[in-house]
């Protein structure tokens, strides 16, 4: 099923496939480095809280492609972190707070 797209001036736009929560539609992270070291802090956390103090490293995907207006966009992306022998998914949802800032918070 695909979603329909408007085109944005001369933006170029990519329709993506719809997409469950757990399918990835990009790989990667629409975060900058500092949103990521942010972020990082409160995944390790999380990743803590489940036995792991130890995370090694995190592999990024995009849920859910930015919605709504620039500076207040929100989308939803998938960070499997890997440490203590074990894989660790957290989803976390992003959301512009402005153009030059966001917030974060672990889905689930």
């Amino acid at each position: 099923v695909m979603r329909p797209c408007a085109l944005l001036l001369l933006f170029p736009v990519v329709c993506q496939a719809e997409a469950s929560p757990s399918e990835p539609v990009q790989e990667g992270t629409l975060a900058n480095q500092q949103l990521i070291r942010d972020a990082m802090v409160g995944v390790a956390s999380w990743v803590a809280t489940k036995g792991c103090d130890a995370p090694e490293r995190f592999v990024p995907v995009v849920l859910q492609l930015p919605e709504g207006e620039p500076g207040s966009r929100h989308w939803q992306e998938r960070w499997t972190v890997t440490g203590c022998g074990n894989d660790y998914p957290v989803v976390i949802d992003f959301r512009e707070t402005g153009m030059q800032s966001a917030m974060w918070t672990i889905a689930r």
